[in-house]
C-alpha cells in the first residue's frame, strides 16, 4: 500500500514535466495548433499548483522538485502577461511601419494578417516600450546594409527577402518554435560631419536611418518579445 502511495506522488511529479514537454513537441512538429500546446502547459501548471501544497502537507520533499521547477520556470512568463499590453506588432515607426512583404505570402490563414493594427497599438508601444525608435548610423547605407545583413545571419534568423533599403527575416521561439516576421528598412539621411578642421565643420556626408519591425504570426500577446529582439538588434547593430 505503501509503495502504491509512492507510486502515486511519482506520477504526479512526473506529469509536470512530461505534460509540457509533449505540448512544446507536438506544437513543433505541427501535430496541432499552437493554443493546444499552451493548453497542455496550463494544464501541467494545474497540476504542479495542486501538487505541490499536497506534497508538502505530506512531507513528500522528492514529490515537490519537478512541480516547484515548473512553478519558476513559468512565472517570469506569467508576470509579463499580466504586466505588459497584449500586443504582438512593434516597430520603431508606428506613423509608417515597415511593410511585412514576404510575409504576406509565407502566412497561413490561421495567423494575423501583416497590417499594422495602428494607433492603439501604437500608443500600448510607446508607453511600455518608450526607448523603441528609429537608429540613426552614421555610415552609408550600403555599409550598414552588410552589417545588418551580417548580423541577421549571426542570428541565426532566415532571410525571406533582402533588397537595397529593406531586408526582412523569420525567426523561431526556442520552445514553442512560435515564427515571428521581421523587417529592417534603411534609408538614407543627411549627417553634418564633426571635423577638427574649421572648413570642414559645414559640410554634410551620408547617413542610415534604421526602422525594424517584429510581429508574431500568432498568439495576442508576445510577452514582449518582440520589443526585446528589437531593442538587442539596434544596440549592437549601433556598436559594430
Amino acid at each position: 500500500m505503501e509503495t502504491l502511495f509512492i507510486y502515486r506522488w511519482t506520477l504526479g511529479s512526473l506529469l509536470c514535466l512530461l505534460l509540457p514537454l509533449v505540448g512544446i513537441v507536438g506544437t513543433r512538429l505541427h501535430w496541432w495548433p499552437y493554443y493546444v500546446g499552451l493548453l497542455w502547459l496550463v494544464a501541467a501548471l494545474a497540476c504542479a499548483l495542486l501538487l505541490l501544497p499536497l506534497a508538502l502537507w505530506q512531507r513528500q520533499w522528492l514529490a515537490t522538485a519537478s512541480p516547484t521547477l515548473l512553478i519558476l520556470l513559468v512565472l517570469p512568463f506569467m508576470i509579463k502577461a499580466f504586466t505588459l499590453p497584449a500586443i504582438h506588432d512593434i516597430s520603431t515607426d508606428t506613423q509608417t511601419p515597415p511593410t511585412l512583404t514576404a510575409a504576406t505570402t509565407l502566412r497561413s490563414g490561421g495567423d494575423h494578417n501583416t497590417d499594422y493594427a495602428g494607433t492603439t497599438v501604437a500608443q500600448q508601444q510607446r508607453a511600455t516600450w518608450p526607448e523603441i525608435q528609429p537608429l540613426i548610423i552614421q555610415q552609408p547605407i550600403k555599409q550598414v546594409h552588410a552589417q545588418v545583413q551580417a548580423l541577421i545571419a549571426q542570428r541565426g534568423w532566415t532571410i525571406t527577402a533582402n533588397s537595397d533599403t529593406q531586408l526582412e527575416a523569420v525567426v523561431s521561439s526556442t520552445l514553442f518554435g512560435f515564427r515571428d516576421d521581421i523587417a529592417i528598412r534603411l534609408t538614407p539621411v543627411e549627417s553634418t560631419a564633426v571635423s577638427n578642421d574649421v572648413h570642414d565643420l559645414n559640410s554634410e556626408q551620408s547617413a542610415t536611418k534604421v526602422d525594424m519591425r517584429s510581429a508574431s504570426r500568432v498568439g495576442k500577446s508576445d510577452l514582449g518579445a518582440n520589443a526585446e529582439r528589437i531593442r538587442a538588434f539596434l544596440i549592437e547593430l549601433n556598436q559594430l
